[in-house]
């Protein structure tokens, strides 16, 4: 596993980054002006069709003589044979009118050494084997993710190599490296990097003498995507320690044994990295399976 950049380039040089209706007829009266019974006849059914269409009515026919001037704008109701203009169509579904989801403190940087960020909330809480690897994020949406670290830095005074923190991220089942290029706005360095659907991503950062971790995430214009679909905690800027479980695991020997990954925070946070090993460690850990020879 690759070692975790020391950005120990001294001053602040700056760096570029690279980088969606129906007629219906209204003889409905009956009215025969001819018949032999004269006006007689003509009146009687009359109140005969009056009376008819009154019991219908009360039978719920209302839509056999219902006519368009009975259906008024915005009134398209159960008495209207179709949809009438003006009445409100159904609604699109509720979208994010901000693609940022997030912006603001990232929790449970260490002040010295390296600490790493990743972990699949949806397998945890799920108990089903991660899409991609357990301790990553996983962006479950249909849609890209861009997460944004930035962090202050001294400009007071000289710090040689150690002003910029160190900070990368690794990706995919793998655990590839990736380092992104650093940009520079007067105190403030940050960097970012975009993540597909489907993939999985954590980040380490070692903060040397810069301080203020921030995170920002962000989606396309319009998207429905939430943190928790694109794999992240609800509150990145909290870092509560959940203890760590012990449970079974399958030796190389063909037996069983007590063990436990170890504890891990709330925002995604494992614990501290090494750069020696390229890992790293959690509080709590341990694994009773016999040493392999």
């Amino acid at each position: 596993m690759a070692r975790a950049p020391q950005n120990r380039s001294k001053g602040a040089a700056a760096m570029q980054s690279s980088s969606r209706f129906q007629e219906r007829s209204d003889a409905g009266a009956g009215v025969d002006m001819s018949a032999s019974k004269g006006r007689i006849a003509c009146v009687l059914s009359f109140v005969a069709a009056v009376q008819g269409a009154s019991l219908a009515h009360a039978a719920g026919g209302v839509s056999a003589r219902v006519r368009p001037s009975d259906c008024r704008p915005r009134d398209a109701d159960s008495t209207c044979a179709t949809a009438v203009a003006g009445a409100p169509a159904p609604g699109p579904l509720p979208i994010n009118p901000n693609p940022t989801l997030y912006d603001g403190p990232l929790a449970g940087a260490p002040s010295h050494g390296y600490a790493y960020w990743g972990f699949d909330f949806f397998a945890d809480e799920t108990g089903t084997p991660s899409l991609v690897r357990p301790d990553e994020f996983i962006n479950r949406s249909n849609v890209p993710v861009t997460i944004t670290l930035s962090f202050n830095f001294p400009t007071g005074h000289p710090c040689n190599h150690d002003c910029l923190p160190g900070v990368e991220f690794e990706v995919d089942a793998g655990w590839f490296k990736v380092d992104p290029p650093y940009v520079i706005s007067g105190n403030t360095v940050s960097v970012t990097q975009t993540f597909a659907p489907g993939r999985g991503f954590g980040w380490v950062i070692g903060l040397w003498e810069s301080i203020n971790p921030h995170l920002k995430v962000t989606v396309p214009q319009g998207s429905t995507a939430t943190l928790t679909d694109v794999g992240l905690p609800r509150f990145p800027a909290v870092a509560t320690e959940i203890a760590a479980t012990a449970g079974s695991c399958d030796c190389s020997d063909g037996t069983a044994s007590a063990c436990s990954t170890g504890s891990h925070y709330s925002n995604g946070l494992l614990g501290s990295w090494s750069q020696e090993s390229g890992n790293y460690s959690r509080a709590g850990a341990f694994n009773s399976c016999p040493a392999q020879r």
